[in-house]
């Protein structure tokens, strides 16, 4: 199991993040009370106000450059969801032309592969153990069963065709997932992240440590911007876990269509 910050909620991913920002605040401030000296801290400002605009620039464009990163891979996880769905979606109704039994062998294996999708699979996603995932034995079942129906005499090859392109789409979209889900932020630039955060922090702190605390609420402000784009790449930085993940829906949705019958017309004439 992951038990990693990204696979909390939102809401806690933000309170670590804010715990972590304000306590790192307070404990710099008690260290610069205490170690840098009065007639030090006029100097200090004036280096850190140098600094400033520098750290505050860099810590923007580097989040800005994460959060985007991250957003358009859980944009594109989705986005292999949607074209896997299709597939499957196709392959359905092409399945639908056979006879009752051959019918219902491939669409019972479909449900079998589907419904490994948002749990088992997502799961060895998040953990970077794609091996893990039974969806890949229920795929390679699945992909037999619609082979096999190729050297049968009675499907008609517009059928066969179909069934065949909606198993290589699934096989395609599959794929694409597991290369996403095996990339991961890079832990050089989140230590970046953070460092240039903190720098951020101790800048402020160092004028309110010279001016008086009712300069506070700069450090304060900072506190929060700090924490809140960390704990926003934190949360989207795995689109297979935590707050912010790949949608199911519509796997579920078409789930539920096959088992209801939407796809065996003999059931619908009834």
């Amino acid at each position: 199991m992951n038990l990693s910050i990204s696979s909390l909620p939102g809401m806690v991913i933000l309170l670590i993040c804010l715990l972590g920002a304000f306590g790192f605040a307070w404990l710099v401030a008690i260290l610069l009370r205490r170690y840098l000296p009065e007639s030090s801290r006029a100097d200090a400002t004036y280096i850190t106000s140098n600094y400033m605009g520098a750290f505050g620039t860099f810590f923007a464009i580097l989040t800005a450059f994460l959060i985007s990163s991250e957003y358009a891979t859980l944009k594109s996880a989705q986005s292999y969801v949607g074209q896997e769905v299709a597939a499957a979606t196709q392959l359905a109704s092409a399945s639908a032309t056979l006879p009752p039994p051959d019918a219902d062998r491939i669409q019972d294996q479909m449900v079998v592969y589907l419904t490994s999708l948002p749990g088992a699979e997502w799961s060895s996603l998040s953990n970077k153990k794609p091996e893990d995932s039974p969806s890949g034995r229920h795929l390679s079942d699945l992909q037999q069963q619609v082979y096999t129906l190729s050297e049968r005499k009675y499907p008609s090859t517009a059928a066969l065709s179909s069934m065949a392109g909606g198993i290589e789409e699934m096989t395609q979209a599959r794929r694409q997932r597991l290369v996403i889900g095996s990339s991961s932020l890079p832990l050089p630039l989140l230590v970046l992240c953070l460092v240039a955060g903190a720098a951020l922090i101790v800048n402020a702190l160092v004028h309110v440590v010279k001016a008086g605390t009712k300069y506070s609420f700069l450090a304060t402000g900072l506190m929060l911007l700090v924490a809140l784009d960390t704990s926003a790449i934190l949360a989207i930085k795995d689109p297979f876990q935590g707050p912010f993940i790949a949608n199911a829906a519509p796997i579920e949705k078409l789930v539920e269509e096959i088992q209801d019958g939407r796809y065996k017309p003999w059931v619908n004439s009834r």
